[in-house]
């Protein structure tokens, strides 16, 4: 007896059932959550002005749930924080449209992640179902290429079967080696590192700045709103982009209140600065920072320092403060690589990006190691 499978997509994550994406998304984390992606939308972060039209599959067996996707379409190529612009160009060099594409992916957010959320999540055929409707989905609605942003390595074979290009990326992240402490975390430091933080920290505490970590019914609505004055001051700074609405920031705390940790730093009893963090999956995930007053070092503090303090205290395996940054390596945060996956229909640019790709691939593998070997902040273990 044939098994009947069910494909459904909409443009609206409010027409889907919580409990039927939230099933799928079991072994996903925050930012692939129901909830997370709820307040993308309604807060309008995800519409023509951002750029990010989102699609929401999910695939039925017999009428029960096995699968659910967030996908969005791109007329551009923001907020994605996997470059492919060089590919955009050869495209508009040969007079071909590389937009619009569809991509996979956490909306504005550099984190790896379950990008196929499965029910069963081992289920290599009914992820083999997901990505065959998708590519149909692109064939169909004339998109030139299928993006999957920030998986996990152990899909990467996965997808290599299924005829994707595997771009590598760089990050920097705090593994917790089972620290006690910060102090704990500090000797394993070389003496140099060691005493460049010390010196920093006790610096920001010189100034009279006070930092503060608020969690729950710790943080208020005047919080949120400073939160997002102080996002819209970063973006400026950054000629950056406003993805993100003030409604996004007012209502982190109704969706995402077990998640959320902001840290902030006051001086003179004023607020100066705050860091937006979230902890999901045994990780804390640094987002936005801004401080309205300029004080050395605050940065360093409230963004990677009072970060691994938090990781530690709390037991957390890692933190992951964003993408690039590599000022973040004399600071106890080591090169790790990222991992994208992509399909271009065109199947003879697909074989040019391949051969491309490889050499990208080596570049960035070899900066890792060099980094390892020569710049680790860490005590030598030979």
């Amino acid at each position: 007896m044939k098994i009947e499978y069910n494909l459904k997509v909409c443009n609206n994550i409010n027409s889907i059932k919580k409990l039927e994406w939230d099933q799928c998304n079991s072994k996903g984390n925050l930012f692939t959550s129901y909830n997370f992606l709820k307040l993308l939308q309604d807060s309008k972060s995800l519409e023509d002005r951002t750029g990010w039209h989102p699609y929401y599959f999910r695939l039925y067996r017999e009428n029960k749930i096995e699968a659910c996707v967030a996908a969005y379409k791109k007329f551009n190529s923001q907020g994605e924080f996997v470059f492919d612009h060089a590919w955009a160009n050869v495209y508009q060099q040969l007079n071909l449209n590389y937009y619009p594409k569809l991509i996979i992916a956490s909306p504005f957010t550099p984190i790896t992640g379950e990008r196929l959320l499965i029910k069963n999540s081992d289920s290599d055929l009914t992820k083999s179902i997901v990505i065959r409707n998708l590519k149909k989905f692109c064939i169909e609605q004339n998109l030139s290429s299928l993006h999957i942003n920030f998986i996990k390595e152990k899909h990467i074979k996965f997808f290599l079967k299924n005829d994707f290009i595997i771009r590598y990326g760089e990050q920097y992240h705090f593994i917790n080696n089972d620290y006690l402490s910060f102090d704990h975390f500090l000797q394993s430091l070389s003496y140099k590192k060691r005493k460049a933080i010390i010196k920093e920290r006790n610096a920001i505490k010189e100034m009279g700045v006070e930092i503060k970590v608020l969690k729950g019914n710790d943080v208020n609505n005047l919080i949120l709103e400073d939160l997002y004055k102080l996002y819209l001051s970063t973006i400026e700074k950054k000629w950056s982009y406003d993805y993100l609405t003030k409604d996004f920031f007012l209502n982190l705390k109704t969706n995402l209140k077990q998640n959320l940790v902001i840290i902030a730093a006051y001086h003179e009893k004023k607020t100066i600065a705050l860091a937006l963090n979230f902890i999901s999956n045994s990780t804390l995930y640094g987002r936005y920072w801004g401080a309205y007053k300029k004080f050395p070092f605050l940065h360093f503090e409230l963004c990677y320092y009072k970060a691994i303090e938090i990781a530690i205290k709390l037991k957390l395996k890692k933190v992951e403060a964003g993408a690039q940054g590599p000022h973040k390596i004399k600071r106890g945060y080591i090169p790790t690589a990222t991992y994208s996956a992509h399909f271009i229909f065109n199947k003879e640019l697909q074989k040019i990006f391949s051969k491309y790709n490889e050499i990208e691939k080596n570049n960035v593998l070899d900066d890792i190691a060099l980094i390892k070997k020569e710049y680790s902040p860490y005590k030598s273990s030979s």
